[in-house]
């Protein structure tokens, strides 16, 4: 019987280095001789920035980009370059069942994965896909950033502009971390 895949569940609110922890893991597993894709949404980024995703502590990684609801084009790159390990940032940008679908074939193909993302939007509401993403986990990583108001251990990402859409990803959409207690739900 052929080796399982491991997962890996990177989740917290934006600025707790969630990106920074997947740019790590990449350099590690590729200073090992792992051969390692990443992958991105298209629509988790203001701009294509030539491959590359951004940490906000301004590290980048070379990654490829997928349209946001078809997850499943992931597979044809890894039928093409037999990955040991795939990496996948921002992963509440993609649609859930699917792309549950695609961690779990990539699992019992003994292929490890490692994927990161928020787990609740500003609303504080869950996104399902990182909860059930998270609880399935091998290792889990739940991080956390400091509160902008008051300097407390922070799980929330709260927008302080832009639209009211679940999740936006333009240069007008404004997020802060923020702590329970002084995290606000943007109303637009």
């Amino acid at each position: 019987m052929a080796k399982k895949g491991h997962l890996t569940v990177i989740a917290g609110p934006m600025f707790a280095g969630k990106t920074t922890k997947l740019i790590t893991l990449y350099r590690v597993f590729k200073k090992l001789g792992y051969k390692v894709l990443c992958f991105k949404a298209e629509g988790a980024v203001v701009e294509n920035r030539n491959g590359k995703t951004d940490s906000h502590d301004l590290r980048s990684l070379q990654v490829t980009f997928i349209e946001n609801k078809k997850p499943q084009t992931i597979l044809k790159f890894i039928k093409k370059e037999k990955p040991d390990k795939v990496l996948i940032d921002s992963t509440q940008f993609f649609p859930d069942a699917p792309t549950k679908r695609v961690v779990f074939k990539l699992l019992n193909q003994g292929i490890d994965v490692v994927v990161n993302g928020l787990l609740y939007d500003y609303k504080r509401k869950y996104f399902r896909l990182m909860h059930e993403l998270f609880d399935l986990a091998d290792e889990r990583m739940e991080l956390f950033a400091i509160c902008e108001r008051c300097g407390a251990r922070a799980k929330n990402t709260e927008r302080i502009a832009g639209s009211t859409k679940r999740l936006e990803a333009t240069s007008k959409a404004k997020y802060i971390a923020s702590c329970s207690r002084c995290h606000r739900i943007y109303k637009g």
